[in-house]
Formats: C-alpha cells, sequence, structure tokens
C-alpha cells in the first residue's frame, strides 16, 4: 500500500484571486448618458430622419421617424463635452418603445472618430415588437455577434440609432441611454447556497501530462514522460496533474481484454511521480475512438478495462482519482453513455468504495449538455468534469486536426472586451449553478489555446479563464504541459513564462 500524504487530503489547495464579483463588492452605478428632460445635455442630428422630444412616463424621450426609402436612418447623439469616456463601462443601453402596429428592427452603434460603419464602432441590433418594447444593449467589443471587436471606449464621439435598410417608414422612441456594467457573478441563489460556500477548487491549478501516453504510443505524439517533468510542475505552484492514458491500445480485443503489463507498469511510474512530489492526481481513459464509433460492441472491453484498473490502483492514497472516460461524443449517446457510467462506478466501487471517480457528459465533456447528465445519486464521491475551448475559433486556429476551417481563422485574437469575457462569464456561470443545483464539486478538466494564436492572447484568455473558474470555486486542469498547446518548452527545457504566470501568478 502506498503511504498518504501527512495531514488531511486536500482537494484544493490553492490560492484564489480573481476579479469577479462574486457577491462582495458593488458593481459602478449606470451612468446617464442622454438626458432628454435637461435641456443641453445631449445634442443630436439626424440623416435621412425626423428626431423630436415627446413627453414619455413623467418625463421626455426622442420619437424618430424614418422614411421609406433611406439604406440606413440615424439619428446621432453627442455629448456637450465633445465625448463620453466610457472605460469603467461595459455596454451602453437603451430602451425602445414601438407604438406602430408593426415589428421594427432598431440598430445602435457606439462610434469612435471616423468609423465606417464596421471599423471603430460596436453595434448590435433589436427587434421590437408591434405596440411592444425592447431593450437595446451593446456590449463593448461586440459588432454584430462577433465579440472580438475592440473600439477605444475613452473616446466614444456619437451613439447611433439606426434602422438598416428599412423600406418603409417607422415611428419609434428612445430613451433611457446609459452606460452599464455587466453582473457576470452567478446568480444570487447560487452563491448563498451552503453548498456553494462550503465548496473548494478540486484539483486547484493543474495540468495535463498530454501527448504522452494517450498517444497510440508514448513518443509517437512528440512527447515522452520525464522524471523532472514533476519537479519542474511542483516546483511552479501547480497543485494537480491530470493524466490521459489510451488504456484501449494497450489491451487485448478479446476476453478477458488483458491490458499490457508494460504499459501499465508505465503508467503507474507516472502516478507515482506525481503522488510523491504531493501533487493530485486524475488518471483517466482517453482517446477510446471505438468505443465511441461502437459503443454497444465495446462496452463489456470498457468495463473490463476499468475493473483491471481499479484493481491496480486500489491501494494508493486518496490522492488519486479516476476519471472514467475522456469526451464522450459521437454514437455515444447520452443515454448509453448513463447507463455504462453507472455500470463502470459499481465496478470501481468494488475496489475502491470511497475513492473520488471524475465524470463528464456527452458533446465532448460541454457544459451545454450537462444537463444531459445522470449520475448514480447515492455516490457521493463523485466528481463532474467539463472542458472549455470557447471562443473555439481562437483556441483552435490553425489546428490541422480540426479541419479547413481552422486555417481561415488564423489571427483571431482574445483581446479581453466586455463582451469577450462576458460570453466567457456566463458559461462558467451555467457550470457551477448545474454543479450548485446537483450537489456535486466540479472540475475543468481540459481548457487552452494552441500555439499558432499569439502569446499575448493566449496569456490573456487563460488567466482570464483560470482565475474565472477558481473564483467559482471550480478547480482546473490546463490543456497541456509541453506539445502544441504546451505551457513548457521541452526543447529549452523552460516554462513559456507569461502561459505559466497565467496559470500560477506569483504568489
Amino acid at each position: 500500500m502506498m503511504r498518504g500524504f501527512v495531514g488531511a487530503i486536500v482537494w484544493a489547495a490553492t490560492t484564489v484571486s480573481a476579479g469577479t464579483l462574486l457577491g462582495g463588492e458593488q458593481a459602478p452605478a449606470p451612468q446617464v448618458l442622454a438626458d432628454f428632460n435637461v435641456e443641453g445635455a445631449v445634442k443630436w442630428n439626424a440623416t435621412a430622419a425626423e428626431a423630436e422630444l415627446v413627453g414619455a412616463d413623467g418625463g421626455k424621450a426622442l420619437r424618430i421617424r424614418t422614411g421609406a426609402d433611406a439604406d440606413y436612418p440615424s439619428v446621432f447623439l453627442r455629448p456637450p463635452q465633445g465625448r463620453w469616456d466610457l472605460r469603467a463601462f461595459d455596454a451602453v443601453e437603451i430602451e425602445i418603445y414601438n407604438p406602430q402596429e408593426k415589428p421594427v428592427r432598431v440598430l445602435l452603434s457606439l462610434n469612435n472618430p471616423g468609423s465606417d460603419g464596421q471599423r471603430g464602432c460596436n453595434c448590435e441590433s433589436v427587434q421590437c415588437p408591434p405596440k411592444g418594447r425592447a431593450t437595446l444593449t451593446v456590449p463593448f467589443g461586440m459588432w454584430h455577434g462577433n465579440t472580438n471587436h475592440p473600439i477605444d471606449q475613452a473616446n466614444i464621439e456619437t451613439i447611433q440609432v439606426l434602422l438598416d435598410r428599412p423600406k418603409e417608414a417607422h415611428t419609434f422612441v428612445v430613451d433611457n441611454v446609459r452606460a452599464v456594467v455587466f453582473s457576470i457573478a452567478p446568480p444570487a441563489e447560487v452563491l448563498a447556497s451552503p453548498f456553494f460556500q462550503q465548496l473548494t477548487p478540486t484539483m486547484g491549478r493543474g495540468i495535463n501530462l498530454g501527448n504522452a501516453l494517450e498517444a497510440p504510443r508514448e513518443g509517437e505524439w512528440g512527447v515522452v514522460l520525464k522524471e523532472h517533468y514533476f519537479e519542474e510542475i511542483k516546483k511552479a505552484g501547480f497543485d494537480s496533474v491530470r493524466i490521459p492514458a489510451r488504456w484501449s491500445n494497450h489491451a487485448e480485443t478479446a476476453p478477458p481484454y488483458r491490458i499490457d503489463e508494460k504499459f501499465s507498469e508505465r503508467v503507474e511510474w507516472a502516478v507515482r511521480q506525481a503522488l510523491d512530489r504531493k501533487l493530485l492526481v486524475v488518471l483517466n481513459v482517453h482517446h477510446y475512438d471505438e468505443l465511441m464509433k461502437q459503443p454497444d460492441a465495446h462496452r463489456e472491453r470498457f468495463l473490463a478495462l476499468w475493473e483491471q484498473i481499479a484493481a491496480r490502483f486500489k491501494d494508493y492514497p486518496a490522492e488519486l482519482a479516476f476519471e472514467l472516460c475522456n469526451e464522450p461524443h459521437d454514437k455515444l449517446s447520452a443515454e448509453k453513455w448513463n447507463a455504462l457510467l453507472a455500470d463502470a462506478v459499481k465496478i470501481v466501487r468494488r475496489t475502491n468504495p470511497t475513492r473520488k471517480v471524475v465524470v463528464g457528459a456527452v458533446g465532448w465533456n460541454s457544459i451545454k449538455d450537462l444537463p444531459s447528465l445522470v449520475l448514480p445519486e447515492d455516490d457521493r464521491n463523485l466528481i463532474v468534469t467539463f472542458h472549455y475551448y470557447n471562443p473555439f475559433p481562437f483556441t483552435h486556429q490553425g489546428a490541422s486536426w480540426v479541419g479547413a476551417d481552422s486555417q481561415k481563422w488564423r489571427g483571431t485574437k482574445w483581446s479581453g472586451t466586455p463582451a469577450e469575457r462576458l460570453a466567457v462569464c456566463r458559461e462558467l456561470n451555467d457550470a457551477i449553478a448545474w454543479a450548485v443545483k446537483h450537489r456535486r464539486p466540479i472540475y475543468m478538466g481540459e481548457f487552452g489555446a494552441y500555439s499558432q494564436a499569439d502569446m499575448e492572447s493566449r496569456a490573456r484568455w487563460t488567466q482570464f479563464v483560470a482565475e474565472e473558474a477558481l473564483a467559482r470555486k471550480i478547480g482546473f486542469a490546463y490543456w497541456e504541459f509541453c506539445s502544441g498547446f504546451g505551457a513548457y518548452d521541452p526543447a529549452k527545457e523552460q516554462w513559456i513564462e507569461p502561459l505559466k504566470n497565467a496559470l500560477v501568478p506569483t504568489r
């Protein structure tokens, strides 16, 4: 039997320092940008449109009339001081009232000097129903759904209300033009939950030892694990490693599906290297491609693999966790996966009754597929995992295995615009909300940006995702250590500092 770590098991020995407002600090109040009740508080001029003040809700609002012929009838709002400095805010919003019997699609554009309708502006639209109201929000960095479209927030020259080739006359009213800060924290009920309050980030700050033991043969994908890698990981300040292993490539294809002893010994060596350095370990079944394509035909073999893995490691300390299967997808549907994972958990529990077992949803362990995941309710030693690679055109630009589209994505940046940050936080909020609802600790087992992206964007995205996950008490394992996504350069035998510092800030 291996001896456990000195003291209690720490599943999340890490420092959390995130910028997200998670219930403590109050967000700044909205700033009114166009107060139509105060004379001279805002100027405007119209192009192919008419604008006038009208009474509305006990005050004044701006009524806009457009004809049918102009392509882009517009009203430009201008501040008396010549520009708005909105660096403290995330978005601009307006309220729209449509008194007509027909819908109207209204656009709002935030313009820098010299804006040409695409460059130097952010723009979004909303459909306002007949006799109805709508709120139109333009996050900074957003241009018609594209979240990576930064502008100079310190130099907003005009706020433009317009229609896009309407082909008929319209009348509508706008009011309450304001700059706002997004609430990107999880819902209040999540933060107030006793389960959330006692939760710690499972596995803390971790990294994947990828492209090694999950390659068809170790070394075929350019990575052979070395003892000093584990020492480097520990010294850098990581809490855990995830060890992907392609057991299916090293086992018999007929019963009893015996696993090759040399491969088992090699995996066991890697596990020992990590545990000896007081790193937590997640050991998984990775790249079982045949199971994804023919889940019924490979069901018994998958279970036999876990029977052997569980028996081999049954006397290892609790700092070792098992992960049943990496990224279920394809023909391994939610229904089939839920049934299979339940049987796999039963097999593991015969020899490892209390070991932590990591399980993810189908759809490549996506957040959006978490609602499809069904777990054995009475087993409370399960950890739920998800993988995060959004926005995909940024994280996988130039990745040949993705297909031809990845070459078109080259040059995509992640600037950390309010729109980009909001997109990440909303998805992480979905993950922690699911975890709290089901009372399951949750773990981001993979996230990373491929080396074809520029380093500044990679580091910025990596740090933001890592810190926002930890702020929501979600531990992580970066993908990966020293290959295409790697944070360590094996040729130079040194860390790639911007990525290492993004993952493990200097304490």
